[in-house]
């Protein structure tokens, strides 16, 4: 049995990540590309460092897993919530985002999330974007969703990349232990 964490998005980091890997696009990014990539090194964090980068929710979606909030702010279902997904990012046309400015900063990405991120680019960057969509399909969380959006929980991703339930219970602990810790910490 599998505890549940809630995870509270961080807009400013995701927003860091998506500007540093659409810079290493030249710039612009088709929204699917960016989207995969995004999970695969919010995925690979959470399988090295034992938690994501964007701390999003996610979703099997029929071109594979996404970030639900992160979703929103591409399709600009959703306006970002202080700016800095606005300030860095353009609104995505004909399916691509652009970066708006190329002096911005990745001081809230650390280091490991840094090289977890250069690793995906440098293992996907150059795939087709349906072909890495078609890849994320092989990935042990993602069900079809005919159509429709399943919930991918953090403790789904954490069985399909190896934990037993012992260990990926521990992850989510301290994932939660954190979080409470960071709420806590805002109330003061």
């Amino acid at each position: 049995m599998y505890m549940t964490y809630i995870p509270n998005f961080n807009e400013d980091k995701t927003a860091q990540l998506a500007a540093y890997l659409t810079s290493k696009s030249g710039g612009e990014i088709y929204h699917l590309m960016l989207m995969k990539l995004l999970y695969i090194s919010d995925r690979n964090a959470l399988a090295t460092l034992g938690h994501t980068i964007s701390d999003d929710n996610y979703a099997s979606m029929n071109y594979g897993p996404v970030l639900l909030n992160t979703l929103s702010l591409i399709d600009g279902s959703v306006r970002s919530t202080n700016g800095l997904w606005s300030k860095l990012l353009s609104p995505s046309r004909n399916y691509k985002i652009s970066l708006l400015n190329r002096d911005f900063d990745t001081a809230l990405l650390s280091e490991a999330e840094l090289a977890i991120t250069d690793a995906v680019f440098s293992q996907f960057g150059s795939m087709d974007r349906f072909e890495l969509a078609d890849k994320t399909h092989e990935f042990g969380e993602w069900n079809n969703p005919h159509g429709s959006i399943l919930p991918i929980d953090y403790q789904d991703i954490l069985k399909a990349v190896g934990f037993d339930d012992a260990d990926a219970n521990s992850i989510l602990q301290e994932l939660q232990d954190v979080k409470a810790a960071k709420d806590f910490l805002n109330n003061l």
